[in-house]
């Protein structure tokens, strides 16, 4: 599986604690892979792969985390395009040197594990994007399983994503003070990114009140189970 990713992003609620806002700008590389689980397989065999993911990470001494998401509440109409996916791997970086070193560890030496995830999953596309931190939290640990949300914006005529992202401050520090317990990020596209997301970028929570400023598309909700690093 030609899978080498590098990390999250976007809200997460469940088993995750707020931390203040993060100084401006606080971006790492983010990258997704669509994944079909084949004939037979299941979401336990993927996830069964990360003792050994791990052990090839670690011996690479890779600056990256990985993380599989599950459609929950999610319809393929909902979606930027439309796709037939069972899963997103999604990697994290905290910058392109981290990515392109994991990236080349793994084209030189993931031929190790390639068989295992080829035999449990087909991979549907490659993108690569940049997140910036609005308001940080933690991600859920490894043994749990958190919940993240995304959205589909635009940039109504006459705003400025400084504008969207005061909007997004203000109310990820409103439901913090009402004991949530996620982050807000966004996510803006990058190569392998679908057309339709041309002048768009993906945010992490339902902000009713930015309605303002952006138009945004619905919920999409996502079950979290880490696969690999810390969270």
């Amino acid at each position: 599986m030609k899978v080498l990713l590098s990390v999250l992003f976007t809200l997460f609620i469940s088993s995750a604690v707020f931390a203040e806002p993060t100084p401006d700008p606080a971006t790492f590389q983010v990258e997704t892979i669509q994944m079909k689980l084949k004939a037979g397989k299941s979401l336990g065999d993927l996830l069964a792969l990360r003792e050994k993911f791990s052990d090839f990470a670690k011996s690479g001494q890779l600056n990256f985390s990985e993380r599989v998401l599950v459609p929950w509440a999610v319809k393929n109409a909902a979606l930027p395009d439309s796709q037939d996916w069972d899963a997103i791997w999604v990697g994290f970086a905290p910058n392109t040197k981290d990515y392109a070193n994991a990236l080349s560890y793994y084209l030189k030496n993931g031929e190790a594990f390639n068989s295992d995830f080829d035999a449990v999953i087909t991979n549907f596309g490659t993108n690569l994007l940049i997140s910036e931190t609005v308001f940080s939290g933690e991600l859920a640990p490894t043994g749990e399983t958190g919940v993240v949300l995304f959205r589909t914006c635009e940039l109504k005529a006459g705003q400025t994503m400084d504008e969207t992202k005061s909007a997004m401050l203000a109310m990820s520090e409103t439901l913090k003070a009402g004991g949530s317990k996620g982050g807000t990020y966004f996510w803006n596209s990058g190569p392998g990114s679908a057309p339709s997301m041309e002048d768009s970028f993906l945010i992490t929570r339902w902000f009713s009140s930015v309605g303002r400023v952006m138009d945004c598309s619905a919920f999409r909700m996502y079950l979290d189970y880490p696969f690999y690093g810390e969270g």
